[in-house]
């Protein structure tokens, strides 16, 4: 024989081996077949074929009908057992249902301009807002003068944290001197109900209609003279605040510096106090907006009081001068109609011995045409002292809106005029807006 036919015939007998042991590696595992009652029962533990046996139960197996040879159903104790029917008999496998995927430990959805990331034990929102502002100003008596700005830009954290009930904000406005506007926990002693909950940190003071509606949610590109003058916004505090169960009752009273939110502590050794209540007479005023998204032809109609004592206002002036305000807004939604006045009323008492009162009084009136246009109104007087004859500042204007997303996307333009009696001064301005939040 020569070298060359010996030396195939070598590897033809190991790889005849090879595969016969390869097939006697996989069958060497248990392996019964049992046929019973038109079905071919398959095992690969002698435990469970010993059982079935005795009993002629096989418990839990799986079961595939016309799948064993000549269309009789095969009856598996696992998927062990009829893999090594299948490939005993040369017969193509099965298809087993795909296992669902572990579901990740967090959720990260996004809507409405923001991105939520919830997992069992805490949950972060996070949005951006950016408002970029042509400004045109045309003084009596002065130049003209024309400026860009980005008027706001702002990062938002909020959520929740440990339990529902324990929530928390950060809030931070990139295009201010002073970027922190917000920082607090808020706990809801009552579970979800919102009926009775403490606030601490950085926030907005219970006080004024306009200042509690956010300033991405305005029908005019800012707020009147009226609301910055006697609503201050943000301070350093603590608060008790709630709601009734059809959530047509709200209040809100708490303790602050009594500084603004600018300072990093009080600057005397009185306190600011402020109090809130709101009644929603119609429907329920769910966010505050000053475009009416929400009445879908239902009336939301609310009225508010509210009421601040700020001793020693003003302290680092050299004058510490004593401020109470009460005031009052009334509220109207109504099938794309929004309308709202807002009154103060303030008694100011100086250490110098000066004591004088104060009002000022707002009002808009607008209308959302097919949820896209908006078109509003407004009259806003402010008199820094009753006392005083022909003293009052006041502001007209009319605003347009166009919507993409509601307040989320929107192109915002106005024409005001802002006027001061006492020194017969007027100032004109128009105002272009582009806002997004994402």
């Amino acid at each position: 024989m020569r070298k060359s036919t010996l030396l195939a015939a070598v590897l033809c007998l190991l790889a005849l081996a090879g595969a016969t042991a390869a097939r006697a590696q996989i069958m060497g595992l248990y392996y019964q077949e049992v046929e019973k009652d038109g079905r071919v029962y398959v095992f690969n533990t002698p435990e469970r074929h010993k059982s079935f046996m005795e009993s002629g139960e096989i418990g839990t197996a799986v079961t595939l009908i016309g799948r064993a040879e000549g269309g009789k159903t095969l009856v598996a104790e696992n998927e062990t057992a009829a893999d090594l029917y299948f490939f005993k008999h040369d017969l193509p496998g099965y298809e087993r249902a795909i296992p669902a995927p572990p579901k990740p430990p967090f959720d990260v959805s996004w809507k409405d301009g923001k991105t939520t990331i919830k997992s069992k034990n805490a949950q972060l929102a996070i949005s951006n807002r950016v408002q970029v502002r042509l400004t045109h100003e045309d003084p009596d008596g002065g130049d003209t003068k024309d400026s860009f700005r980005i008027r706001r830009a702002k990062t938002k954290f909020e959520g929740w944290v440990y339990s529902s009930d324990l929530t928390y904000e950060l809030q931070m406005n990139w295009a201010d001197s002073t970027p922190l506007e917000d920082a607090n926990i808020n706990y809801d002693f009552t579970r979800g109900k919102k009926a009775a909950q403490l606030k601490i940190g950085r926030f907005k003071v219970p006080f004024g209609r306009q200042e509690l509606t956010s300033s991405g949610s305005q029908q005019f590109v800012d707020r009147s003279i009226v609301s910055n003058e006697f609503a201050k916004g943000r301070d350093n505090g603590i608060q008790i605040h709630g709601q009734s169960g059809s959530g047509k009752f709200h209040w809100a009273g708490g303790v602050f510096n009594g500084a603004g939110r600018t300072a990093s502590s009080n600057d005397n050794d009185e306190f600011q106090y402020n109090a809130r209540i709101q009644y929603d007479i119609l429907g329920v005023d769910k966010k505050p907006s000053e475009i009416d998204f929400d009445s879908k032809g239902e009336p939301i109609l609310a009225i508010a009081l509210q009421y601040e004592s700020n001793d020693k206002f003003g302290a680092t002036s050299g004058d510490d001068t004593d401020r109470t305000i009460t005031g009052y807004d009334v509220m109207l939604k109504m099938g794309g109609l929004f309308a709202f006045v807002e009154a103060f009323d303030a008694e100011v008492d100086r250490e110098s011995g000066a004591t004088f009162d104060q009002e000022g009084i707002h009002g808009q009136i607008g209308y959302l045409f097919a949820d896209k246009f908006d078109v509003a109104f407004r009259y806003a007087s402010w008199d820094p002292s009753k006392s005083v004859a022909n003293n009052d500042r006041t502001e007209t204007g009319i605003a347009l809106g166009y919507f993409w997303n509601k307040h989320n996307h929107k192109l915002q333009a106005d024409f005001r005029e802002v006027e001061d009696d006492a020194t017969g001064a007027s100032n004109n301005e128009f105002r272009l807006q582009y806002q997004i939040i994402f």
